[in-house]
């Protein structure tokens, strides 16, 4: 579920890599997870009260609700499991469009989302994370952002 990623990428990846190590070395288990979420929180919030956003539309978001992020980490204490890295998300990588289309089409929310204006930056990647969820026989309570808001993708 987790491609390794080589120390020296980056300051920021390089401290979340050594603080990994050290839990690992001690026994412990990392639970990686993608952007968390919940009706008033997140990136879909956070886009929502700029209106428009110089960022390209087509950019792809992974993502896990707050309450699953949490019932994830509880099942894979209650395994017990050691020195393993886990991998937290939903399975349904989206756009940055398919989000804020979705937000704008829940009826959720009193203001609209304009759009994205960018054509620039990485593409992101998208996350699956079919072997933690074997593992540890764990499952979302929300399979993805566009049934929690309750829309079709």
């Amino acid at each position: 579920d987790c491609p390794s990623i080589p120390v020296g990428r980056g300051p920021r990846t390089d401290v979340l890599l050594r603080a990994e190590n050290v839990v690992l070395e001690a026994g412990g288990c990392v639970l990686r997870l993608a952007g968390l979420y919940k009706i008033d929180r997140g990136a879909h919030y956070f886009w929502l009260r700029k209106g428009t956003l110089d960022s390209r539309p087509d950019h792809i978001i992974n993502q896990i609700h707050y309450e699953d992020a949490a019932s994830l980490a509880i099942a894979i204490m209650k395994k017990r499991p050691r020195g393993r890295i886990f991998l937290g998300c939903d399975n349904k990588p989206l756009s940055r469009k398919e989000i804020m289309d979705a937000v704008n089409k829940s009826g959720k929310f009193d203001t609209k989302f304009q759009g994205f204006t960018g054509t620039d930056g990485p593409l992101g990647k998208r996350m699956e994370n079919s072997k933690t969820r074997a593992d540890i026989g764990w499952e979302p309570q929300y399979p993805s952002f566009t049934e929690f808001l309750g829309v079709d993708s």
